[in-house]
């Protein structure tokens, strides 16, 4: 997840490429945003951890923004796992473009494997844009890693923990107690849905 203040300035990043060919230096993101060398510097370094920033060394103004984070680019991940940053490299598997008002700032594309959720319209192949963010509210259909594990389902927090129910009657909920809420995180919300017809 980024934070506001890493939002602004990897957008501001952005727009400075597409206007002058090049990025800012580090002094130049300070003057903009009226803060210290060292703080932009701190957010550098979390944007470079979160996988929406590169460095090449031995280079002046050395910050480049990966293809996938350019102007409409969204990224299709093609897994998510535990312990690698969404969109590490080794996740991102093409990038796409949609038109902004599509897709929320940081979505990306994920593509579904199994049919559990087609009473909610979602097949197997399809590709899910999803909104990064922690938290749900009951009934949104989310994306949830619960351990090693993947997977798309509608969620409801109820008096015993949280349940991750499917959209097809041929598969159980799946029920987690309180006790094992360290093994479950909400990777984002589903906000639409992209179909490749077959011929």
């Amino acid at each position: 997840m980024l934070t506001d203040r890493q939002q602004a300035i990897l957008n501001f990043i952005n727009e400075y490429v597409d206007d002058n060919g090049f990025p800012p230096s580090v002094r130049e993101i300070g003057r903009q945003f009226g803060v210290y060398p060292a703080t932009v510097q701190d957010h550098i370094s979390a944007l470079e951890r979160k996988g929406y920033l590169q460095k090449k060394r031995f280079q002046s103004r050395t910050l480049s923004i990966p293809a996938s984070w350019r102007k409409g680019g969204i990224p299709i991940v093609g897994r998510v796992a535990a312990g690698l940053p969404l969109l590490a490299q080794e996740n991102v598997q093409d990038v796409i473009h949609l038109p902004k008002d599509w897709a929320p700032p940081g979505a990306f594309l994920l593509k579904v494997r199994g049919n559990s959720m087609e009473g909610a319209h979602i097949l197997d192949g399809d590709y899910v844009l999803v909104h990064p963010q922690q938290s749900a509210s009951n009934g949104e259909i989310v994306v949830a890693l619960i351990g090693e594990e993947a997977t798309v389902k509608r969620f409801y927090r109820t008096d015993r923990g949280v349940t991750l129910k499917a959209e097809n009657p041929k598969f159980d909920p799946i029920e987690i107690e309180r006790s094992e809420a360290a093994t479950l995180s909400i990777i984002g919300r589903v906000v639409g849905v992209l179909r490749v017809m077959k011929k």
